[in-house]
């Protein structure tokens, strides 16, 4: 199943039937950008200083991401557990799965269309964003992407599966187009 990205009026109609604690994960990998298995592995001792510290199971590479001092308050309250988000043995942490079907339990149960919704969502949500305020090259970064061909699939997923899937393109489109292409002959160039 392809994650499809989500509008902002989904995302708060989820928040608000879900509730701000059972949504929390999803609300750290929509601030961060970082995959819901990663959000769900993080330990206390990981968030510190506004930033939340990482290393990225699929890749394995470290990072850091800023957090807002709300999220870094809520993550290090104390619940029982070394992780932010414990499963039901608090020895252990919430699984993906156990996410994933809390996710669709709260669609299905307040009739929210859940067509391609998963807690990857939330990645494509953060990627887009990070490109329309910084560019394709920080999404790149921030999504730990190694070719700009993968990120384009996130930052452009508003385009494909959004409000936006639906609309024209308008000569104000053509700017960040060529920007797009340009980028990546760049890229190109630059390999050889």
């Amino acid at each position: 199943m392809k994650a499809r990205y989500l509008e902002e009026n989904e995302l708060e109609a989820i928040q608000g039937r879900m509730g701000e604690a059972a949504f929390l994960p999803f609300a750290v990998s929509l601030e961060t950008g970082l995959r819901i298995g990663d959000v769900l592995k993080l330990r206390h001792e990981d968030v510190r200083g506004g930033y939340i510290y990482f290393t990225a199971e699929k890749t394995n590479k470290a990072g850091k991401a800023k957090i807002s001092r709300i999220t870094s308050r809520r993550l290090t309250e104390p619940n029982g557990s070394v992780y932010c988000f414990p499963g039901r043995d608090k020895r252990k942490h919430l699984t993906r799965q156990a996410a994933w079907q809390r996710l669709k339990r709260t669609c299905a149960k307040y009739g929210i269309n859940a067509a391609g919704i998963s807690p990857h969502s939330m990645r494509k949500v953060f990627g887009v964003e990070v490109y329309k305020n910084e560019g394709a090259e920080a999404a790149r970064r921030a999504l730990q992407h190694n070719d700009l061909k993968t990120t384009e699939i996130y930052i452009l997923s508003d385009w494909l599966t959004g409000n936006n899937a639906n609309k024209p393109l308008v000569r104000a489109d053509l700017a960040r187009i060529v920007e797009e292409i340009f980028l990546i002959l760049k890229m190109n160039v630059d390999k050889l």
